[in-house]
């Protein structure tokens, strides 16, 4: 997929999840099921790790290839080649 913009949505929303099953791990690491609790933390982490290291490498230009704004800015125009981040564009 070379949408930036679906990139980043696909990559908050695994992070959100990371969240989700961090913190419920969290929750659950303190009873009697803590092997389960330490499980969802470690998975939380490696979710939140992946959306991270999925957004630096797919939320890029289409066309001059530089890393545009992880958070959550417009990123309809490049702020280095100021060309339409729609890849099917031909500005």
């Amino acid at each position: 997929m070379r949408n930036p913009r679906v990139n980043r949505v696909i990559g908050y929303a695994v992070l959100f999840a990371g969240f989700i099953f961090f913190g419920a791990g969290f929750v659950l690491a303190k009873g009697i099921t803590a092997v389960l609790g330490i499980a969802g933390c470690v998975f939380g982490i490696l979710l939140c790790i992946a959306a991270t290291v999925w957004m630096i490498m797919k939320v890029r230009c289409p066309h001059c290839n530089q890393l545009l704004h992880i958070r959550l800015y417009d990123i309809s125009r490049c702020q280095y080649c100021g060309k339409s981040t729609d890849p099917d564009s031909r500005q």
